[in-house]
């Protein structure tokens, strides 16, 4: 029986999401695979070890990136992870497409609740 969870995310660039996990402190890795508590294996774009004997992937499936590991073994919470990871792949993603419209950040201000406020320039 599969323990793996798999859970749908609305991130979708794989370039942007290595980036997040690598400024986030994962060892990540290309094309791996990750298995579960009951040695199930199955194939992923990118590979996070975790230092434990369980890791978690993600792959892109259809447009959009799936996560894949095998929480309870881990004792991971799913949620609080994602969180985290999509909060950096955001960040990330507004910094890269301001870029690509000429803004610059000029300034980053952590909130109390954990939010992030940019403030960008652009000269013109």
């Amino acid at each position: 029986m599969s323990h793996f969870t798999r859970v749908q995310t609305r991130l979708s660039d794989l370039i942007i999401l290595e980036k997040a996990l690598v400024e986030l402190n994962y060892r990540v890795e290309e094309n791996g695979i990750v298995r579960d508590f009951g040695d199930n294996e199955e194939s992923v774009d990118l590979l996070i070890r975790t230092g434990e004997p369980y890791d978690i992937g993600f792959k892109l499936v259809d447009g959009s990136i799936k996560v894949v590991g095998d929480f309870s073994a881990l004792k991971w919470n799913p949620r609080q992870f994602l969180d985290r990871v999509t909060q950096r792949y955001a960040y990330l993603t507004v910094l890269d497409q301001a870029e690509e419209k000429g803004w610059q950040l000029s300034a980053e201000e952590v909130q109390p609740d954990g939010s992030i406020r940019l403030v960008m320039q652009r000269w013109v």
